[in-house]
C-alpha cells in the first residue's frame, strides 16, 4: 500500500492527522504556483537572480587571478561577499569552469535539489517504507514546493547541497543501527555505514561551521565519530593543497565577524526580506543560551542509549536553525529530513506526528506570513501597530522551529534514562563502613 494509502486508511482512528496532513500536502503541492503569481504581481517576490551563486563565482574568479578569496567591504566586514571555508570553492569551481554564469547557476541548484530529492527518499527507504513511482515523482513537486527551496534555489545558495548530505547521513545512521544492533562491540571495518554517516556530516560541518550541532549523533556513537575524523582528513589536505595560509588565516577573521554579527540587535522585521529569521533576537543574553542549549544537546547524545540514534540526528539538525549565531529562512531545508525522521518516531510511538506537519507547515509560511502579520495586518487594523515590540514573536518559522526541537528533545529524554540508582551504592557504603567498624 502507498504512503497516500496508508494515511487515508487511518482517517477514523486519526481524523486530526489525516486532516493536518492533507493541509501540508496543498499547501507545498501549490506553492509553485502561488511563487510564480507572486512574482508576476509584486515587486517584493524576488526572482531567480542567484546572488550568492555570484558571490561564489567571484570567489572563484578571485582564487584563479591569485587574489585574496574574502573581500571586506567599506564598514570593515564581510557582507555580501563569500563566507564559506576556501576548500568549499572546490564544489563550484566545476559549474563555474564549463558554463557562463546564469547557466552554471541553473546547473548547480538542480543538481544539489536532485541531490536533496534522491537523500530523501533514501531517508524515507531507511526508515522501512518503500516508495512507488508517482509517490517519488510527487516527493519531488512537494521539495519543490516547500518555499525555503525556492529561496534557496532563487539565491543559488548551498542550502539543498547541506539538505541532501543530512538526507543521506540519517539514512546510513538508521541503515547502519537496523543491521547490527549490538553497535559498541563492532570494529570500524565492520561499519561502513556509519563511517558514511559520520563522514557526511562531517563534510556538512566544512561547509557551514555554524551547522556544527548537526553532529550531536556523532557523540553518541564512536564509530560515526571515526567517520567523520576519517573525512576531516582528506578535506583538510585538499584545502592545504590549493589554498594558501593567507586564506585560512582570513577566514578566521570571517568566522569572528559573524559570531559578532549574530550577538548584534535584529534590525526590525519590518524591515521585511525573504530569508529574515531572527529566532532568539528578542531574548536578553541570547548567545548565552545558545551556549547552553548545545551543551544541552551534546549531554543528551552522549547519555542517549543506542534506540534513540534516530531522535539524537534530529535533535542536532533542528538545533541549527533555531541556535545558531546567524540564521536565514534558507537554514530551514536541513528541517525536511528532520520532519521525515520524527514523523516516523511519532508514529510509531503512536505520539503527536501531527504536530510535526504543523511545525513543517509553520516553517513553509514563514517569509511571506512574518510579511502578511508585519505590513497587511497593520495596514487593515491600526491598533496592531502597538504590537510593534512584539513582532519578533510572530516569526512563524520560530514557532514551528521551536516545536520541532521540542518534539526531537522529547524523544531523546523519555528514551533516556538521567536517574541514578543510589540505594547499591549506599548499601555498599554501609558494608564498608560495618566490616571497618567490626
Amino acid at each position: 500500500m502507498s504512503l497516500i494509502g496508508r494515511l487515508w486508511a487511518r482517517r477514523r482512528e486519526r481524523p486530526t492527522l489525516v486532516f493536518v496532513a492533507a493541509l501540508v500536502l496543498t499547501a507545498l503541492l501549490a506553492y509553485p504556483f502561488v511563487d510564480w503569481w507572486l512574482r508576476a504581481n509584486f515587486e517584493f517576490a524576488s526572482g531567480f537572480r542567484f546572488g550568492d551563486f555570484g558571490a561564489y563565482n567571484a570567489a572563484v574568479e578571485r582564487w584563479q587571478r591569485g587574489e585574496s578569496l574574502y573581500r571586506r567591504t567599506e564598514e570593515g566586514g564581510f557582507w555580501g561577499t563569500y563566507l564559506y571555508p576556501p576548500v568549499v570553492l572546490l564544489l563550484f569551481r566545476p559549474f563555474t569552469a564549463l558554463l557562463e554564469f546564469r547557466p552554471a547557476a541553473m546547473a548547480w541548484v538542480l543538481s544539489t535539489a536532485l541531490f536533496l530529492w534522491v537523500g530523501l527518499q533514501a531517508l524515507v527507504a531507511a526508515m522501512g517504507y518503500d516508495l512507488r513511482w508517482f509517490e517519488r515523482v510527487g516527493l519531488a513537486w512537494l521539495v519543490a514546493g516547500f518555499q525555503p527551496v525556492i529561496l534557496t534555489a532563487k539565491l543559488g545558495q548551498t542550502s539543498l547541497f547541506v539538505g541532501g548530505l543530512l538526507s543521506f547521513a540519517g539514512a546510513a545512521m538508521i541503515w547502519d543501527g537496523r543491521r547490527s544492533a549490538d553497535l559498541t562491540g563492532e570494529s570500524l571495518l565492520e561499519s561502513p555505514w556509519a563511517l558514511a554517516s559520520g563522514a557526511a556530516t562531517a563534510v556538512v560541518g566544512v561547509v557551514k561551521f555554524a551547522y556544527a550541532p548537526v553532529g550531536a549523533h556523532l557523540l553518541h556513537d564512536r564509530r560515526r565519530m571515526a567517520g567523520a575524523l576519517l573525512a576531516t582528513v582528506p578535506v583538510l589536505w585538499l584545502s592545504i593543497r590549493f589554498f594558501d595560509v593567507e586564506a585560512h588565516r582570513t577566514y578566521l577573521e570571517v568566522l569572528r565577524w559573524g559570531v559578532e554579527k549574530g550577538s548584534d540587535d535584529a534590525r526590525s522585521p519590518t524591515l521585511w526580506l525573504a530569508p529574515y529569521y531572527k529566532p532568539l533576537a528578542w531574548l536578553p543574553g541570547a548567545q548565552m543560551l545558545r551556549a547552553v542549549v548545545c551543551l544541552g544537546v551534546a549531554g543528551l547524545s552522549v547519555l542517549a542509549p543506542p534506540r534513540a540514534r534516530r531522535s539524537v540526528f534530529a535533535l542536532g539538525v533542528a538545533a541549527v536553525p533555531l541556535f545558531a549565531p546567524q540564521t536565514y529562512v534558507y537554514y530551514f531545508v536541513a528541517l525536511l529530513p528532520v520532519a521525515v525522521v520524527m514523523l516516523a518516531v511519532e508514529l510509531e510511538r503512536d505520539g503527536r506526528p501531527e504536530l510535526v506537519l504543523v511545525g513543517l507547515l509553520l516553517v513553509h509560511l514563514h517569509s511571506y506570513g512574518l510579511k502578511f502579520l508585519v505590513h497587511n495586518v497593520p495596514a487593515a487594523v491600526p491598533a496592531f501597530e502597538a504590537l510593534r515590540p512584539a513582532y519578533l514573536l510572530f516569526q512563524p518559522g520560530l514557532w514551528g522551529n521551536a516545536l520541532l526541537f521540542g518534539l526531537a528533545a522529547r524523544s531523546v529524554v523519555q528514551s533516556t534514562d538521567l536517574t541514578i540508582d543510589l540505594l547499591p551504592i549506599l548499601d555498599g557504603a554501609e558494608n564498608q563502613t560495618s566490616e571497618g567498624d567490626g
